[in-house]
């Protein structure tokens, strides 16, 4: 009987709020409120004139009721269109955006308000909408689909909470998306970083799955983090941002069961637009996982979404908001019942990495994160210090400190430093590196930074012993992978070095120049000319100055009898080389000094006695 009281109807519900409200509240609050008053202005005379009463207002958020689709959709994209033409005719900081969502349906009314699932699925419309767009549910789709001019973009069914609702974008030729979007559910309290935990275990969880069928092991997946955007509008929080895209990498790096392509590949499309298709072809990649995250003050929202290269369709997506300083607070238990429930078999070693109980002081991390975006050496020393400062048991800051020091140790020369301040460099590099172990012996990274020192102080037997610890802890530690390669080539085991590179070729398809020279000395020491020739003419389109590339070159085109490319180069070599290497003895110091295996540097000084011999 008490159901005869409840007022129930079908109602189309207009959701909208404004994008980043609370930054431009906190930076002015004043003028914000007098931004969102004259908008507000604007929506008020089109809901006058379209039918629309508004119900509930909180803050930047409003909520209307219409008795027409046609009408809520007619009116979002005239509201949409003034405050594009108000942005251009203001001053920055006057400008404001807005995301809209619409539905269609069960609501109940109480006191003037409305509620239920025909309000709240408006509202998770409204967040799934791109700044400036316009977010539709299919039953509101195809009541206006025929009585309206617009065109409208298909995002497929998106999973929200307790429900899936089939959305559509009016696609305005402005900020909409034209790719497929996340679907979308909030999330409260749940520590960002335990979610992000949540999601590696069931995405291995996942490949776990499709990998055993029949007992056989399938192809290895290969999964491309990209960059996550800073959906805030605040630049100066981009390097947060991409500190969680980074620590996502490394992350998942940590499982198995696929592989991740590296930084150094992803970061490439860093505030570009792409296409999932073409990148995950570039990339070599069967998935990419995709999200934006944006602080409000001290909150943190983070979207993410995986989508499958080959059909392009989401295989999963969320929406999170957290404090910002729940970051760390990983909650173990529900980790470990999420892997009962989905039956994957993460080994106790790679749980452990994954659920990392070392988490640092929020604001030592955060500092941290200043110093990896830096783009100074010296800036980025001051960084680490700090992070160290406030947390001396800060593992990662050491590491990174080490191998900073170490790069600074490798560019100076007896002419700006003498043989004892080099050594005083070279030993505060070495201290940090082993504190870093010390303090996350688990870590690849603290590993690799004492290999990095080593090799650069011409320790080569220690560095090979630390970079092994590095890969057998990650084995796909890219850093780690490039210098046990070039290791490889320089001591003569050149087809393990190929080998080696090819793994870094593969979650580094974007992959530096360094590795191109390399490989071509292999092929050189193989008497594989062919192939060393090609690979450094790709060397040389990269870095036309690159005497490293042009001595392959030298080398493979002559013994390949391409004598008048080889001549010319050799001209081009001399000549970069602001004719130092006219002088015989100059050129093969220059060559002996080069740590080649000595394969390579008999084949350069003979093909370059060979050269001047024959008339050059």
């Amino acid at each position: 009987m008490a159901s005869e009281n409840i007022n129930r109807k079908i109602a189309v519900i207009f959701a909208t709020d404004v994008v980043g409200y609370s930054t431009s509240m906190e930076a002015n609050e004043v003028q914000t409120l007098k931004n969102l008053k004259a908008c507000k202005k604007i929506l008020d005379d089109l809901f006058l004139q379209h039918g629309g009463h508004v119900f509930n207002t909180a803050g930047d958020s409003v909520l209307a009721e219409f008795s027409s689709a046609v009408s809520a959709v007619v009116c979002a994209s005239e509201f949409q269109k003034l405050i594009r033409e108000r942005n251009k005719s203001v001053e920055n900081f006057q400008k404001m955006e807005f995301r809209i969502g619409i539905n269609m349906g069960d609501v109940v009314k109480e006191d003037g308000n409305l509620y239920g699932e025909g309000v709240n699925i408006a509202a998770r419309l409204e967040a799934l909408s791109k700044p400036n767009g316009i977010c539709l549910s299919k039953n509101i789709y195809e009541l206006v689909k025929t009585k309206t001019n617009f065109s409208f973009d298909d995002l497929g069914e998106q999973k929200m909470k307790n429900t899936i609702v089939h959305a559509f974008d009016i696609n305005t030729g402005e900020s909409i998306s034209k790719f497929k979007r996340k679907k979308t559910k909030k999330i409260k309290l749940i520590p960002v970083f335990s979610i992000i935990c949540f999601f590696l275990i069931c995405l291995s969880g996942y490949f776990f799955i499709s990998n055993n069928r029949n007992g056989e092991i399938m192809n290895e997946k290969i999964i491309a983090v990209m960059p996550f955007v800073n959906s805030g509008g605040d630049s100066s929080q981009d390097y947060f941002v991409d500190g969680l895209t980074e620590d996502l990498i490394i992350d998942l790096s940590k499982i198995n069961a696929f592989s991740v392509i590296s930084r150094n590949s992803v970061f490439n499309y860093k505030n570009k637009e792409y296409s999932d298709k073409e990148v995950a072809k570039t990339l070599n990649a069967d998935f990419l996982l995709k999200g934006n995250a944006r602080l409000r003050g001290d909150l943190l929202r983070l979207n993410i979404e995986l989508v499958n290269s080959e059909t392009g369709s989401n295989i999963w997506a969320e929406r999170f908001e957290e404090p910002k300083e729940e970051i760390f607070n990983l909650q173990d238990s529900l980790v470990i019942n999420i892997v009962e429930q989905l039956s994957v078999k993460l080994t106790d070693k790679e749980e452990k990495k994954i659920i990392n109980t070392k988490a640092p002081d929020l604001e030592a991390y955060d500092i941290y994160k200043q110093g990896l975006a830096s783009q100074d050496r010296s800036e980025a020393r001051k960084f680490y210090k700090k992070a160290i400062s406030l947390d001396p048991n800060f593992g990662r800051a050491y590491g990174s400190m080490a191998i900073s020091l170490a790069f600074d140790y490798a560019n100076t020369n007896r002419q700006t430093l003498t043989n004892a301040e080099r050594d005083i460099l070279k030993n505060e590099a070495i201290n940090y590196a082993k504190k870093a172990i010390e303090l996350n012996p688990d870590e690849a990274h603290s590993f690799f930074s004492l290999a990095f020192i080593y090799a650069q102080a011409k320790m080569i037997d220690k560095s090979k012993d630390q970079n092994e610890k590095a890969l057998k802890l990650e084995p796909e530690n890219l850093l780690a992978l490039q210098m046990k390669a070039t290791n490889q080539i320089n001591d003569g085991f050149f087809k393990d070095g190929l080998t080696t590179y090819q793994k870094v070729r593969k979650i580094d398809p974007l992959f530096p120049i360094f590795v191109l020279q390399g490989e071509a000395r292999a092929h050189l020491a193989l008497a594989e000319f062919e192939k060393a020739f090609n690979i450094s003419e790709e060397a040389l389109i990269r870095n036309p100055r690159s005497s490293s590339a042009m001595l392959n070159y030298i080398v493979s085109a002559w013994k390949l009898g391409k004598k008048e490319d080889a001549k010319w180069q050799m001209e081009e070599l001399i000549l970069n080389s602001n004719n130092l290497f006219l002088n015989k003895n100059n050129f093969v110091t220059r060559i002996n000094n080069y740590p080649w295996h000595q394969v390579n540097k008999d084949l350069v000084i003979s093909v370059y006695d060979e050269i001047r011999e024959d008339g050059s």
